[in-house]
């Protein structure tokens, strides 16, 4: 099958940004961030949209944006870490799940990151979530990465996959 977009899952703080900009480099494709398009149509951050308007309001958000998303053919799109569980992905999407631990992600994660992140602001509900998401992931992805390796290092897994099997 060839697919119109890559769609990186995973749970928050995983690499799904860090890794698209460098694929869609790699592979020739735009790059487009699903939290990064919701901060620029609402003018304000991810977590002011959660404390002013909830958790309800951002995920009708977030499937808005994939749905916008997935109208134009050839991108990397990041998702934010929620978007396989509350909203649907295109079928027509090779979706990669970033499969890290979480003492991995929350080691690659500064304090001032977690803090920008709602649902990370306690570490023991934020891994409760990671293992209440991590069969989600699984059963959505057409493929999963090993990301407990350095980003380069799963980064070239993924351009081999995709060159190797002609997805694209």
């Amino acid at each position: 099958m060839v697919y119109d977009n890559i769609v990186l899952i995973g749970f928050m703080g995983c690499g799904k940004t860090s890794v698209g900009k460098t694929l869609s480099r790699k592979l020739y494709k735009d790059f487009v961030d699903v939290d990064t398009v919701i901060e620029a149509e609402q003018g304000c951050s991810i977590a002011d949209i959660f404390k002013n308007k909830g958790e309800a309001y951002f995920r009708t958000l977030e499937q808005k944006c994939i749905n916008e998303l997935t109208q134009k053919k050839g991108q990397v799109i990041a998702t934010g870490g929620g978007v396989p569980i509350y909203s649907e992905i295109p079928e027509k999407s090779l979706i990669v799940y970033i499969d890290a631990y979480f003492e991995v992600i929350v080691n690659r994660l500064s304090a001032r990151e977690r803090a920008k992140r709602p649902l990370f602001d306690d570490e023991a509900k934020a891994k409760a979530l990671y293992d209440a998401r991590i069969d989600t992931y699984k059963a959505l992805a057409t493929f999963s990465v090993d990301a407990n390796q350095t980003i380069p290092t799963f980064i070239h897994v993924i351009v081999d996959y995709i060159l190797d099997k002609r997805v694209l």
